[in-house]
């Protein structure tokens, strides 16, 4: 009985892993930021406002793969005689990934050796041309750096970056996928470079 308690059990891991999420939109507003620095050269400010994330489901209809149309306004400002750049991206994580992406179906019927006897065939029929491995290729997960886009900035003026539902997806993620917003800022003078950044509130997709 163990063997078919096996088989079983790693049916109903791979259903659930190979299961779409709902067809249905979730979008979350997050929380702006900013920060403003003192320099050398004056002060310097860098901020986040109106982000959302809206989830959506993977237009694959597989399980291991995450979607989401990413809205926001980042902004930056020089108060000095200096330039610079603000870049804006996300941080992107998938706490256990798929690296071989050896989980999904395959043109054949696998099952496991065992003793006929002992097992219910309606348990372990799952329909023709599929196969569930018994073993899967886990790793751990990774954060990827995802830039979204850059700015030059003008002293004495407040820059923008408006992105409107910019599309991320994550493929092969057989655990959570958090995902957290950047923009940096790079001021330059002739004396002086210097940076800061805001970061928006983690969320999940």
């Amino acid at each position: 009985m163990r063997t078919s308690h096996l088989g079983i059990f790693v049916l109903s891991v791979a259903a659930a892993l190979t299961c779409a999420r709902p067809a249905h939109a979730d979008i979350v507003t997050l929380t702006p930021h900013e920060r403003t620095y003192q320099s050398t050269f004056g002060s310097f400010t860098v901020g986040a406002r109106d982000e959302t994330i809206n989830r959506i489901a993977p237009l694959n209809q597989v399980g291991t793969t995450r979607e989401a149309l990413a809205t926001s306004t980042v902004y930056a400002r020089v108060d000095g005689i200096a330039g610079g750049q603000i870049k804006t991206g996300f941080h992107v994580g998938c706490s256990v990934t798929l690296p071989n992406g050896n989980l999904g179906v395959i043109p054949q019927v696998y099952v496991p050796t065992v003793n006929a006897s002992q097992v219910d065939p309606s348990l372990i029929i799952i329909g023709p041309n599929v196969e569930v491995p018994l073993s899967v290729n886990l790793a751990p997960g990774e954060v990827k750096d995802v830039p979204v886009a850059d700015k030059d900035l003008l002293p004495g003026k407040t820059v923008q970056i408006i992105v409107r539902d910019y599309h991320i997806a994550v493929n092969q993620c057989a655990g959570p996928v958090s995902i957290r917003q950047y923009t940096y800022i790079y001021a330059k003078s002739p004396e002086t470079d210097d940076s800061g950044a805001v970061f928006g509130d983690p969320t999940w997709l």
